[in-house]
This record gives structure tokens, sequence and C-alpha cells, in this order.
């Protein structure tokens, strides 16, 4: 980390009001510097002071409980509902040093939370400006979400470093293509996977950012003629549309797979239920979904005709773009499976019978297989000690360093399955417009301002995609 961050952190900028030194003979004691010091310090009062007064609540006792069991010996076993094992893990190694107490259960989320801010501070003056790092890490420290889940016995706090390291490590390769970022980046993946299943929330939206900087790429290579380009162009707005489409039928079919009675326990399953409209939403869905990936596929090979795979090797958006997805695949291995569970009785992702390993298996080896031919075919050596670093991690930490073999399926294949089955039985019964109206203008309305003013300037300057 050190050598990142003497590769990023060299600003050509005269020094400012802040970089003046306080003392003459004391240079580096600057009011910038004194800045920093009162934000770590507020972070770490912030995230410790009366930690242990609070009373555990519901969620943090679904977490504790198997934390504690596996310090006292009782092993730990992965169970979707309870998200990913990097907690229970963290939090045990907690017990075993500090002694099994509300404050050794909140510790680690205090840490990791205090990490996220201190990373800000020290890694993203390039990518924010001196100024707007300190900004940035100011608002982490005063978020009322940042603030409660750094105090708390939940996978949040630990996703807050996860989510500002994976962040940095794709703008700093955009702009230097150094392979350890590329390492960093995939540390900062498999952690999130190993946390919580809002990883496929974080990775989709890295993929959607990297999209849009390839199609920037491609668009001014000089070699892309006017036919070429309007091809292109016309395959990935109708890919586009499809999935549009995909995710509104996706969410109508959640809507109409909604328990009969208030408080079921689960929604009906799909090939029960899947009568009438139900069934002309599924094909929507599908069918929106596969027509998404086959234009997909038709942009790429008609670049790949006008442009030949050399040139868009060389693109490094295309490389973070390969990384992320040969990783993930095999994860995803839970939606043809749920499809298929659709129509044919007997195939569920969270059905962990030997019948129903079978049919998950089938699925985790061909898209394992898909992933190590395209990683290989990329940049061989590099992507193997990639995908080395991300299965160990994941592995170790699913498996409980190897006493549980089952866990490694619940966590490929359950934590995606368990979740897509929870979208029709809506458990906070919250409404629709409860985020975007409610939760968010009354708690976090800086950072909600704060986007609404970068989207501004990011359109008015044409800085929405500007890493090269």
């Amino acid at each position: 980390m050190n050598q990142i961050n003497t590769d990023i952190q060299e600003e050509t900028v005269q020094p400012g009001v802040l970089d003046r030194p306080l003392v003459d003979f004391l240079p580096v004691f600057t009011i910038r510097s004194l800045i920093i010091l009162a934000i770590l310090a507020l972070a770490v009062v912030s995230r410790f002071y009366n930690i242990d007064l609070r009373v555990m609540s519901h969620d943090e006792v679904n977490h504790v409980v198997p934390s504690y069991d596996l310090f006292t010996g009782k092993g730990y076993r992965h169970d979707p509902v309870t998200h990913g094992p990097f907690q229970f893990h963290i939090v045990a190694t907690s017990y075993f040093l500090l002694g099994d107490s509300d404050f050794s259960s909140r510790l680690p989320a205090a840490l990791f939370s205090i990490a996220a801010i201190a990373f800000i501070l020290f890694y993203f003056p390039r990518y924010l400006g001196k100024n707007g790092a300190l900004i940035a890490a100011f608002l982490f420290v005063i978020s009322p979400f940042m603030l409660f889940y750094g105090r708390y016995t939940r996978n949040e706090g630990f996703i807050e470093l996860f989510g500002v390291m994976m962040l940095f490590a794709t703008l700093a390769y955009l702009e230097t293509g150094r392979k350890p970022y590329l390492y960093l980046l995939t540390a900062s993946i498999v952690l999130h996977f190993c946390t919580k299943e809002t990883a496929f929330i974080y990775t989709a939206q890295l993929l959607i950012f990297l999209a849009l900087n390839f199609l920037r790429e491609t668009a001014e290579l000089k070699s892309l003629n006017t036919d070429a380009r309007r091809r292109f162009t016309v395959f990935v707005l109708a890919a586009v549309a499809f999935m549009i489409i995909a995710l509104g039928a996706g969410a109508w079919n959640a809507e109409l797979n909604k328990p009969a009675a208030e408080g079921a326990a689960a929604a009906a399953t799909p090939a029960a239920a899947a009568s009438g409209m139900q069934v002309y939403v599924q094909y929507a869905l599908y069918g929106g979904l596969s027509a998404a990936i086959l234009l997909g596929i038709a942009a790429l090979v008609n670049l790949v005709r006008a442009l030949g795979w050399e040139k868009i090797r060389h693109l490094r958006s295309f490389d973070l773009i390969v990384l992320i997805m040969t990783l993930i695949l095999p994860q995803l291995a839970a939606f043809p499976v749920k499809i298929i569970g659709s129509w044919v009785p007997g195939w569920d992702p969270l059905d962990y019978t030997s019948n129903g390993l079978l049919h998950t298996g089938i699925f985790i080896l061909l898209f394992l297989a898909i992933s190590i031919a395209i990683g290989y075919w990329w940049k061989g050596t590099v992507w193997l000690k990639n995908a080395a670093l991300f299965y160990v991690v994941f592995i170790v930490f699913y498996t409980t360093f190897f006493t549980n073999g089952r866990g490694f399926f619940t966590g490929m294949v359950g934590g995606l399955g368990y979740w897509l089955s929870q979208q029709g039985v809506e458990r906070g019964s919250q409404p629709w417009y409860f985020y975007g109206l409610i939760q968010v203008p009354v708690y976090e309305y800086l950072a909600a301002l704060g986007t609404l003013l970068a989207l501004y300037f990011g359109i008015r300057y044409n800085r929405l995609v500007a890493w090269a």
C-alpha cells in the first residue's frame, strides 16, 4: 500500500492556504495536517463513545450468537439468511483477543468504519483533490448511516471500507494501468462477497460505469468507421432497452409472487404460482434478459470486426470488465437454476441435497470453465493470480477454514438464490418511495445534494466518464 500511496499522491498544484506550516521550524505540521488529525480524532470518538451502552438489537443478536458459538468451539456454518461469513470470523477473533462483550462485538465495525475514513483522507486526494478528500472524509464521519452502522454489529461497517477500496483501485488502474491495483480490486471485491450480498449491487454499478467508459474509449478510436459506430450504437441501445424491460418484468414478477397472507413465511413456489399474467411476465423477464445478452454479444462482435482484438485488449476499462465478470460469473449460477425451476420442479439454488447440488454444480462448472477460458486468454498468469486470490479468500471464509464443505455451495449460489427468493416477500413492507423520498431526504440529504451537484457539473463539463 505504501507503493500505491507513492504512485498516486503526487500533486502539481501550488501549495494553498491549508498547506502552509503553522510554525516555521516544523514545516510538516500544516493547517491541513491539523484538520486531518481532527477528522481522525472525531472519527475515533464518534465510533467508540459509549459503544457498549446500547442494548443488543435483533439484527445484532443474529450475528453475535453465531460468532460466540464459533469463538467457543461450536463451529459455524454459513447461512445466507445472516449474509456472509466474514463478520462472524472477525467478531469471533475480537472475542478471542478481548473476551466476549458488547464492546468487543461492535469493535470490528467501528475499526473498519474509521479505516474507511482514513483511506479517503490518504488515498483519495488524487481523485477528489486535497480539499475534496477532506470534505468527503468529514461527511463520512457525520453521515447518520455511516455513524449508526459504524457502531453496530452488522456488515455495513465493513462494506464501508471495501467500497472505497474498490472505487480507488478502479480509478487508479484506469489512470496508471499498474497490476497492483488489479489485486487490490480483487481483494476488495472478494471481501465484499464474503461479507454481504450487496456485493452484487456494487459490482453491477461498477460495471455500468466501466461500460460507459468503454463506450467512450471505443467511440474515440479513429479506426472505428461511421457504419461500425452506428451498428455498435444501435446494438448497445437495444440491449439497454431490453435490460430495462427485464428489470421491470422482474419487479412485476416479484410483486405477483408476494405471499397471499400478511406475514406469510415465504412466497409461493414459481412452478405453482406461474399462471395467467405471471407466465407472460416471466416470458418478458427471461426473454428481455436473453435478448439483452445476445445484443451485447452482437455489439462486441461488431466492435471486434471493426477494430480487432488487439486494440480492444489495450483499453483499461476492458481489462477491468473482463476481470470482474470472470471472477463473479460462477456466482451467477443461481440465475439459470432459478429460471429452470420456474418450469421444471426440483430445480432450486437453495436445494443442497445431492440432486440439488448436481443441478447447481452443472452451471457452476460451466460458468467456471467459461471464466477460466476468457480470463486466461485475457492476461494469462495475471488472471490466474487474481483468481487464486479471489477463490482462496472465498473458500477459506465460506468453508470456515475447511470445516464446512457445504459452505462453498451456499456461498456460490445460496446467497444470491436466497435473496432472489426474498424479493417477493418484502419483509420490511416499505412503500416503493421509502428510500428515495423518505429515508435519503431525511437522513442523507447532504449526500443526495452532493450527488445531484456532481451530476450537474459532470454533464455541464463532460466529466461523467473522464478516466482514460
